[in-house]
């Protein structure tokens, strides 16, 4: 498998790792390609069969009305039921082919989006937009939502209630969670993501589900519990009616065997026929139109609900399977041809209404737990999927430390790929980093890559690292601070407003890990500089660790051992070089000048 063989060779270089997984997108996307040509042909063969078996059976009808012989008439019969089951069996090889196709298409489409995915547009993938808040301790500095967005690049989601799912569980370190699961748990949910990270079969099916469109699972789970509460009168499922529309039909077959011998009028099975397809159609009309109004509206919903239902192999999955069957029942009604057939030789439609009584009575209490379940798969398929694309990803080690640990070795940022420079870091427990540097030297992307993989580790994700170990606290940041005119509020303001809140959190959690880039950006450099120190004075006394990045070289010379001094160096020449390597100490080149001076000078 892919994702193992990769995983072991741990000396790839990012750029033989992505060519890798395209050449095994590409080849996924050619074989399906093949497969839905051969599909393609087959349907065209079922048209023509169900085009000639209708023919034969309107043939053999009319023959019946002119043969005067007893064995004639029995073998046009014959005909006509044979073709009649040709008929509905080639109908349905039709639709069920056609489903294949519609589903091919859906993988294909899986495939592609992958390989847009490996050439950094993730345009196809859900941005998670309507989680954006600027107003959270974390996610908008740190890029989590949005165009470009950590969740951009790693959903799948093909549920609604999984993308939810996802984004609550992404903003959950604003406080403190205590609830971390013991090593035996975690390590257990390691083995499970890499088993489906492995399972390419069940990852490429799910995420074909939901290629389309998310699977509204509210949606879903309003319009069961309401259609579970549909009323219908009693004797519809009682064991005395079965067994009288058992008799009634098989008595219609007896008059028409009766009739092609002769023995009674042809015309007693026509109108008996007749007459049975409007009193099963009459008598059902009500109560299936009642269930098609909530399930109608869903049906298509519905049915890629069970098929990932299905797809977890579960003999409880019968729940959804019994509902499938009725959807796809009342999906044939609109075909009229095989309604009046299949109502006429079969009484589909007072069998389709006992169905729904089953799934009342037997499975709509369970809906609840299985669309929670759904959820849990949905995330975890993602995560799998979010590993099997970054098989150079590692797990975190997480500790039962309380107070803040931090220490990373290859660390960088997963949204530069091929040319992320990996960083060594360590963060101690009530200790505040000072990081300088010039300008686009590397600071705020180092600030992010530390935010973002605390998160992907806290959370049980694969982290972009060689190792990390972390412990489990708060995080909060302040580092893309708006001002909001139409509220009167500057950006100044606006940065007040930030720290205040940060402040508030801090005091809230038992121990916050915080990132800042520029404390008090929108001031004077004197004003900055006493501000800034004023505020990492106060925050000291907290249970707070922090990392500052900032232009303002003085903000180096805090005194006290819990401040340590790091730096992004650069080096000027006839241009400027970029190390984007972090080093202890305080940086001493900057660039701004050089490079304005370079501007006007070619211009």
């Amino acid at each position: 498998m892919l994702y193992s063989t990769i995983s072991q060779e741990t000396k790839l270089s990012k750029n033989r790792l992505r060519m890798e997984l395209q050449k095994f997108y590409q080849a996924k996307e050619k074989r399906i390609i093949a497969q839905i040509k051969r599909k393609r042909g087959l349907a065209q063969g079922f048209v023509a069969g169900e085009i000639i078996s209708f023919l034969t059976i309107i043939a053999a009808v009319t023959m019946i009305t002119v043969t005067t012989s007893d064995v004639g008439r029995l073998a046009e019969v014959l005909i006509a039921v044979s073709s009649l089951i040709a008929y509905i069996v080639i109908r349905q090889k039709d639709s069920k082919n056609d489903e294949i196709i519609s589903h091919l298409e859906d993988l294909s489409k899986v495939y592609q989006n992958e390989l847009q995915g490996l050439a950094e547009d993730f345009s196809c993938f859900d941005e998670g937009q309507r989680y954006v808040n600027p107003h959270h301790a974390y996610s908008y500095d740190l890029d989590i939502f949005g165009l470009e967005s950590l969740f951009q690049r790693m959903s799948r989601l093909v549920t609604t209630g999984g993308s939810d799912a996802m984004a609550n569980l992404l903003c959950s370190l604003e406080k403190d969670n205590n609830n971390l699961p013991d090593s035996t748990t975690i390590n257990k949910g390691h083995t499970e993501i890499e088993s489906l990270a492995n399972n390419e079969k069940l990852r490429d099916e799910w995420l074909a589900f939901g290629v389309r469109e998310k699977i509204d699972t509210e949606a879903i789970r309003k319009t069961l519990f309401d259609t579970r509460d549909i009323k219908l009168p009693s004797w519809w499922g009682s064991q005395t009616v079965l067994i009288l529309a058992l008799a009634e039909l098989g008595a219609f077959f007896i008059s028409i065997l009766l009739a092609a011998m002769n023995k009674v009028s042809g015309m007693l099975p026509l109108w008996w026929g007749t007459a049975q397809f409007f009193v099963v159609y009459l008598l059902c009309q009500n109560p299936l139109r009642s269930i098609g109004k909530g399930v109608g509206s869903l049906k298509g919903q519905l049915k890629r609900f069970v098929g990932v239902v299905k797809l977890i192999n579960d003999e409880k999955a019968e729940v959804f399977i019994r509902m499938e069957q009725l959807i796809d029942g009342l999906d044939k009604r609109g075909n009229i041809l095989g309604l009046l057939t299949m109502d006429t030789f079969a009484l589909s439609d007072f069998f389709l209404v006992r169905k729904f009584i089953r799934w009342q009575t037997e499975d709509a209490d369970k809906v609840n737990d299985w669309i929670d379940r759904i959820i849990a798969m949905d995330q975890k398929i993602t995560i799998a999927t979010f590993l099997f694309n970054h098989p150079d990803t590692c797990w975190a080690e997480l500790t039962d430390d309380n107070n803040v640990t931090l220490e990373a070795h290859g660390l960088y940022h997963p949204f530069l790929g091929q040319k992320a420079v990996r960083n060594d870091f360590c963060i101690a427990n009530r200790n505040f980093y000072i990081i300088t540097g010039a300008n686009m030297a590397g600071k705020s992307t180092f600030l992010r890559a530390i935010g973002v993989n605390y998160i992907l580790a806290r959370l049980n994700m694969p982290v972009f690292a060689t190792s990390m170990r972390a412990s489990r606290v708060s995080l909060f940041s302040s580092m893309r601070t708006t001002d909001d005119l139409a509220h009167g509020i500057s950006y100044f303001n606006a940065e007040l407003l930030r720290l205040k809140q940060l402040i508030i959190s801090c005091k809230q959690n038992n121990h916050t890990l915080i990132i800042l880039d520029e404390i008090l950006k929108g001031t004077n450099s004197i004003d900055k500089l006493n501000g800034s120190r004023l505020f990492l004075e106060y925050i000291s006394d907290l249970p707070v660790t922090g990392i500052v990045a900032t232009h303002d070289l003085e903000l180096s010379k805090l005194t006290g051992a819990q401040y340590h001094n790091y730096c992004f160096e650069i080096e000027l020449g006839s241009d400027v070089t970029y190390s984007y390597k972090i080093t202890p100490g305080v940086a001493e080149n900057q660039n701004a000048t050089f490079l304005l001076q370079k501007i006007l000078q070619e211009n």
